[in-house]
């Protein structure tokens, strides 16, 4: 798909910095619990919550005032119970990742019905926050610093050295969420520079993840960076999540304008999915060793791959499988197992093209 015009604002960091380095942090809740994104079959009758318990936040990373979050996807089984528990993304904390898990593992639902007999609901998503109340917090002087000094190697365009600054920055620690959204810009930038979509858009969507109240950047430099996110995930072809973006810009306040120069590629993905063409969406396994994509079409295949790939788990609405990573397979996803998502399995780093197939009526 073909797009261009003033809607592709890629902020800077150095725009964003006049509005987080050196203030201090709004009072935050200690831990905050998104409800999971589950959408069943019209005939289905959602699974419902009757438990949940919240995570204990580690004793040490409280002393030491440490924030961040864990996204996780989930499964609720037909005895209402959690399990198939996975990290998707984080800010980098193993301990948080830990409560987390062992949080989830205490939920109990009603289970979820299809007919009238109970399945397994496989397509569950929540992200847990771990935030510290009480304080104002601001970046730590060295990392104010060490940011400056990414910054500076950006600007004279000096990749390799801005690369090893922010790779030695993340093994120094990230503290709070402050400093991880700080960090996570500076890595997109680096992205950009480096002319790396895939990367960029991993961090772009850390920011959003990590401010997703606009709290550390203010409501103009987050109109931007929805922008941001809108645009490269319109340049991957990440097309049902160019439209939650989309949901997303338009309750900005104040922003008629952007919402209308955007509406006409909503239009254009809407009639694309719908069309007999391929859709093609570059893939990077992660440093944890798997690349997650929600599905907009039933029927997939994947190709052009750099590395090794070991495994491609589908988790649908009702249905979960796993099968072998194969550059020969293509997959056709009945209709009943509702929307889905996959998960690709492999060595970090590995590349590849995840080629999504006009759907096909089903063989009755």
């Amino acid at each position: 798909m073909n797009f261009s015009g003033k809607f592709f604002l890629l902020g800077t960091a150095s725009l964003i910095t006049c509005y987080a380095i050196g203030e201090t942090l709004p009072q935050v809740q200690k831990t905050t619990i998104n409800e999971p994104s589950t959408v069943l079959l019209e005939s289905a009758k959602l699974p419902e919550p009757i438990k949940r318990v919240e995570p204990k936040y580690p004793v040490n990373m409280a002393r030491k005032g440490a924030e961040g979050w864990v996204q996780l996807n989930f499964v609720v089984g037909t005895d209402g119970s959690v399990n198939n528990i996975v990290v998707v993304d984080s800010t980098g904390m193993k301990g948080f990742e830990k409560a987390a898990v062992n949080a989830l593992k205490n939920w109990e639902y009603s289970p979820a019905y299809v007919d009238g007999k109970p399945v397994e609901q496989c397509h569950n998503k929540v992200q847990l926050d771990f935030r510290i109340g009480g304080t104002n917090k601001g970046v730590r002087r060295k990392f104010k610093s060490d940011y400056k000094d990414v910054l500076e190697a950006l600007s004279n365009n000096d990749l390799v050295l801005a690369s090893q600054l922010s790779e030695e920055m993340q093994r120094k620690g990230l503290l709070n969420t402050r400093e991880f959204a700080l960090y996570a810009l500076l890595r997109a930038d680096l992205a950009k520079a480096q002319d790396d979509p895939v990367e960029e858009l991993k961090y772009v969507k850390r920011i959003v993840r990590t401010d997703n109240n606009d709290d550390y950047l203010g409501a103009e430099s987050y109109r931007v960076l929805l922008n941001r996110l809108f645009a490269l995930q319109l340049q991957q072809s990440k097309y049902l999540d160019v439209l939650d973006t989309f949901q997303r810009i338009e309750t900005q306040q104040n922003n008629d304008e952007n919402i209308a120069l955007l509406k006409p590629y909503v239009t254009k993905v809407l009639n694309l999915l719908k069309s007999e063409k391929m859709i093609s969406i570059p893939g990077k396994v992660k440093q944890d060793g798997d690349w997650w994509h929600d599905l907009s079409r039933s029927t997939f295949s994947l190709n052009h791959v750099n590395g090794k790939l070991n495994s491609v788990e589908l988790r649908c609405h009702n249905k979960r499988e796993l099968y072998s990573a194969t550059t020969d397979s293509v997959w056709h996803i009945p209709a009943s197992w509702g929307r889905c998502s996959v998960r690709i399995i492999g060595e970090s780093d590995s590349q590849f093209t995840l080629l999504e197939m006009p759907n096909q009526p089903e063989q009755s």
